[in-house]
């Protein structure tokens, strides 16, 4: 806990932050890179948290530099996390008590960076008073989806979120997280997310969308050739008849007359 000569986030100074550089979601202290769910998820899932930062008028962030106090020694420094909510701000003077909601996407491939996602991130936002706090946990063989935190007294109160439950945001208005039946669950997807009531669907949902409405429509075309084909062929199949029937018409009248010339009438079906 913060002592009372310890400096509160109030006063962190809002300097130009310089570290932009790095390999994106790659943790340079640990040397490890993000899990294939954790890209997956990060892919998906940051366009449809900044198109509702935007629609909110907040700015969102996604391993840019912040200007943190660290929780052990009050040192003003610089951390990043996957998903940040926060005010409108100048992103490259990002302070801690810009915050409004931060997420952090947990790998779980090396466990020194499990406990960094979790243990030390949680204790970080929380140290600095950030209002929610959320860990979400990507990959398909882990049994957690996400715990969410609100700040209540100074301290995180976690709420963990089971399958088929849904969390709201109380600091982002309209957003709110719904944890997937275990059934739907696949590496990167556990979580669907909506804004104001209504479901943002992920790139792959949309193109999965898409590739099956290109089916369908090649589908269609296709039955459409086939009745197409289908009508020619019954229209080449009546015009034989025609020339069939036609081609006997005029056998029997070369017949006819012949019988003609030959003096016998011919019998034109009568009684």
């Amino acid at each position: 806990m913060r002592s009372e000569a310890q400096v509160p986030p109030s006063k962190l100074e809002a300097r130009p932050h310089t570290a932009f550089d790095g390999t994106p979601y790659f943790d340079e202290e640990l040397q490890v890179a993000q899990s294939r769910a954790h890209s997956i998820m990060a892919g998906e899932s940051l366009p449809i948290f900044s198109a509702i930062a935007t629609e909110a008028g907040l700015v969102f962030m996604s391993d840019e530099p912040i200007w943190f106090l660290h929780p052990e020694t009050d040192e003003q420094k610089a951390f990043y996390g996957d998903c940040v909510f926060a005010r409108p701000i100048e992103t490259t003077r990002a302070t801690a008590r810009d915050l409004l909601l931060v997420m952090e996407i947990v790998s779980t491939n090396d466990r020194r960076k499990e406990l960094k996602d979790t243990r030390f991130q949680h204790l970080l936002n929380e140290y600095n008073e950030v209002p929610e706090f959320a860990l979400v946990f990507p990959d398909l063989d882990d049994p957690r989806a996400l715990t969410w935190h609100r700040l209540v007294d100074g301290r995180y109160e976690a709420q963990v979120v089971a399958p088929g439950g849904r969390v709201t945001s109380e600091v982002v208005a309209g957003l709110e997280l719904l944890v997937l039946p275990r059934e739907r669950w696949s590496d990167g997807y556990k979580l669907d997310v909506y804004y104001r009531g209504e479901l943002r669907p992920r790139l792959l949902g949309e193109r999965a969308r898409a590739k099956q409405e290109k089916a369908r429509a090649e589908q269609e075309k296709a039955r459409a050739e086939q009745e197409k084909a289908r009508a020619e062929q019954e229209k080449a199949r009546a015009e034989q008849e025609k020339a069939r029937a036609e081609q006997e018409k005029a056998r029997a009248e070369r017949l006819a007359q012949r019988l003609r010339e030959l003096g016998v009438e011919p019998d034109d079906g009568g009684a």
